[in-house]
């Protein structure tokens, strides 16, 4: 009975997915000018395909920026390459910042667009992508962002697969009854220079290590709307090419602290989901002498497997296969959990790219 209660909150949780479409694109961006504002450090790996895919634009943007977060690979050299500004920062964040935030603020004061596009160095557009978001951010007014599909072309990458549930359920506005996301998705976000002027945009947030959750709720606290959608076919993102180990570090660097961020209905429906989904296979062996049992634990498992793929379909390219064997996937979901609550309660540090990181 409590897997099958379980289960009906994933329904809840996950039950009302928003996917970007392009029935809002306007070829000339209605009329406003559009600064596209992208952080990168060590990104060598990703930055040429974002940037081939904003030429591809059917709506152009006024300016495209990337700031090199003070790289040691050859990030600069690529975007070289391109008609963008490259914005270089020498030297480590000054204190009290946190890297993105900080690249982000200074792609800003480089800026001089009307509209705010900030997409992290991983991301790729569809053509008409660009026009879309920014129509749509014009539509619903505030903050605008996107949640990219995730894209694989290695087995590992699948090891992501809750932790995308997951980000995608935190912010609650997927399920009924939830009106204040606590945040927006972090790798595209979409605002007016006025508004982010007036909040102070990343210089409010600069300490904070999940930029996104606090510039959504900057907005939200101010009255001002935000809205998150997921990227379907339109935007998309290859996360961790570099192997099991950046899955760890990357998901690891701050996911027991988004748990915190978390509205605590939300909360507790999803630790109520995990732990259902959890006793589902942790009871096999107990099931395996009762026929009834066995018989219950079987539907339960198909039951998990469906509705897990179903889901994670929309936000990557999982298969039934992936979710077929979850059981994998949840416990890597656990060891990452601990993993992060150690790096952050304990040592009060993470590393990302080469960069420690206090939280």
């Amino acid at each position: 009975m409590f897997t099958l209660i379980a289960w009906l909150t994933g329904l809840l949780i996950f039950g009302r997915p928003k996917v970007l479409e392009p029935s809002h694109l306007n070829d000339d961006g209605a009329g406003r000018k559009i600064s596209l504002i992208i952080p990168a450090r060590n990104e060598e790996k990703n930055i040429g395909k974002l940037l081939e895919s904003i030429s591809k634009q059917k709506t152009v943007p006024h300016e495209v920026i990337v700031v090199d977060d003070n790289s040691s690979d050859g990030t600069a050299e690529i975007v070289s390459g391109y008609n963008v500004k490259l914005v270089k920062l020498e030297s480590d964040p000054p204190a009290g910042w946190i890297g993105k935030s900080w690249a982000c603020w200074n792609g800003y004061l480089a800026s001089v667009g009307d509209v705010l596009v900030f997409l992290d160095a991983d991301v790729e557009l569809s053509p008409e992508a660009l026009g879309t978001i920014v129509n749509l951010q014009e539509l619903k007014g505030g903050l605008f962002s996107v949640q990219p599909y995730h894209r694989m072309e290695r087995f590992y990458e699948s090891f992501s697969l809750v932790f995308n549930l997951i980000v995608v359920a935190s912010l609650g506005n997927f399920m009924a009854g939830e009106r204040n996301p606590p945040g927006a998705f972090g790798p595209c976000m979409v605002c007016s220079r006025s508004d982010y002027a007036s909040l102070g945009g990343h210089e409010a947030i600069k300490s904070n290590v999940l930029d996104d959750i606090g510039l959504g709720r900057t907005f939200w606290k101010n009255g001002l709307p935000v809205s998150n959608t997921l990227g379907g076919e339109m935007i998309s993102f290859r996360m961790y090419p570099g192997g099991i180990g950046e899955v760890l570090k990357g998901w690891g660097k701050n996911f027991a602290k988004g748990a915190g961020s978390t509205p605590p209905l939300t909360l507790i429906m999803m630790v109520l989901w995990i732990t259902g989904v959890f006793s589902t296979f942790l009871r096999l062996p107990v099931a395996l002498g009762f026929q009834i049992q066995f018989i219950a634990f079987i539907i339960m498992y198909l039951a998990y497997a469906v509705q897990i793929y179903l889901y994670s379909r929309k936000i990557g390219s999982f298969s039934i296969g992936h979710a077929l064997i979850f059981p994998v996937y949840f416990l890597f979901f656990f060891y990452t959990f601990i993993y992060s609550g150690l790096r952050t309660l304990l040592f009060k540090r993470v590393s990302w790219k080469g960069r420690d990181i206090d939280v």
